[in-house]
């Protein structure tokens, strides 16, 4: 579903992706570790090219997405095409980036009618699906201002989702809310997963990264360290770095 070939990113003089190499099967849950700074949102982010890179491939289904070869050259590929390739990956954020000035079926119904051409009984209809299944469909018409912030961040998954995207890409999902509210988000994602969205999460919520990835990848300064099934990095994390940070964050779990 998505390959990542040779990705180097830099802002200045601070080389944040050296040489990312990575592949995402469909319906796989990739989750990706490592202390602040490592690159991870980074890498997240040129995934739908939100964040333009220097060298290196990203790919998805086989199209590459940001930029493209043309004649060996490598070049960025039309604004019309990147966002047509942009309606295929769904992005939840640390902030909700909900529109304040609009209901919650409003904030969900906007990208479906306007990129995706539905009508707007079609796209009601959807947002109430997906509100169900979030478990807020008696907040339809409420304003973003009235939400708490778990249930902010389930209508920014049920937003994401309405554009019926082949990839989910979660950065830090959880990190701007309170404990209380963790959980129900988490829940959601729990069952897109289990429903086989493939999904890549940068999150620091080491119970979703044990229970639901498939592979979890760890980072450090800019370059992956290792990878492998959850059990083998929890249990035999074999790169130095990699004890030191789990280390870190189940002490402060703790």
């Amino acid at each position: 579903m998505i390959r990542i070939n040779g990705l180097h990113k830099s802002f200045g003089d601070n080389h944040v992706l050296q040489g990312i190499n990575l592949e995402v099967r469909q319906g796989e849950v990739v989750v990706i570790l490592g202390p602040s700074g490592s690159g991870k949102s980074t890498l997240l982010r040129c995934i739908n090219y939100l964040e333009t890179f220097e060298r290196g491939e990203i790919r998805i289904e086989g199209r590459p997405i940001g930029r493209t070869s043309v004649n060996g050259r490598s070049v960025e590929m039309p604004q019309k095409e990147l966002n047509r390739m942009r309606q295929d990956v769904g992005m939840v954020f640390q902030s909700f980036n909900l529109f304040p000035h609009k209901t919650v079926i409003e904030n969900i119904t906007m990208a479906p009618i306007t990129l995706r051409g539905m009508t707007r009984e079609e796209a009601n209809h959807l947002a109430m699906d997906l509100l169900q299944k979030v478990g807020l469909a008696e907040k339809a018409y409420a304003r973003p201002s009235n939400l708490s912030g778990g249930q902010k961040q389930r209508v920014a998954i049920a937003r994401a989702l309405a554009m019926k995207p082949k990839v989910m890409l979660f950065d830090e999902p959880t990190s701007a809310l309170d404990p209380e509210t963790v959980g129900e988000v988490l829940q959601v994602m729990r069952q897109l997963a289990k429903e086989g969205m493939t999904m890549v999460v940068v999150t620091h919520e080491m119970g979703f990264a044990r229970d639901v990835a498939d592979r979890i990848v760890v980072m450090d300064k800019g370059v992956i360290i290792e990878e492998g099934t959850p059990e083998t990095i929890f249990r035999e994390p074999s790169h130095p770095r990699t004890k030191i940070f789990l280390h870190q964050v189940l002490e402060r779990a703790e």
